[in-house]
């Protein structure tokens, strides 16, 4: 196992999707031989999730964090995790999002893209839902990323102003004579 697949690993172990990490388990079982220390690790855990977790932090100690390809291996393992769950509808976009608000959040890097592209998506989806900005354009900046990992550094415009830019000329009319 590469340190890059124990962090993807373990920011799904964080947020609940052990499904990857057992089905790894299974197969590095198979076909590892000699079995690694890591896997034995892993395997003893069984399903007990802090056990995992500390097998999992316990080896990506052998590696200081700055040598771990966060942006590059690390982004695209996850983002094909969620391009899995979107294509079979497992989850909805809602779910999606939130989700990858999490995974973000997990990484200690949620001011930094890639990560924080899926941190926004999930800010902007509430957003677009209620009209505030273009529900069309955010559905094609969620698909552009979702596709290949399309950063948003560009905001979409807002459809209508804002409460608070509103707020001064109602009063104004209000208080008129």
């Amino acid at each position: 196992m590469t340190y890059e697949y124990a962090v993807y690993y373990k920011l799904l172990l964080l947020c609940g999707y052990t499904d990857e990490l057992y089905n790894f388990i299974d197969q590095a079982l198979i076909e590892q031989d000699p079995i690694s220390p890591v896997v034995l690790d892993l395997s003893s855990a069984g399903t007990n999730k802090n056990k995992l977790l500390s097998a999992l932090n316990a080896y990506l100690l052998d590696v200081n964090d700055s040598d771990i390809d966060y942006d590059g291996t690390v982004f695209h393992l996850v983002l094909a995790f969620l391009q899995r769950k979107y294509t079979q509808e497992a989850m909805s976009m809602a779910e999606l999002t939130k989700l990858m608000y999490h995974i973000a959040a997990h990484t200690n890097r949620v001011y930094d893209d890639p990560w924080h592209t899926m941190s926004v998506l999930y800010l902007l989806l509430d957003e677009a839902e209620s009209g505030y900005i273009d529900k069309e354009s955010y559905l094609r900046q969620f698909h552009a990323f979702l596709h290949d990992g399309a950063s948003i550094f560009n905001p979409m415009p807002p459809t209508k102003p804002s409460f608070l830019k509103r707020m001064p000329k109602k009063i104004a009319r209000k208080f008129s004579l």
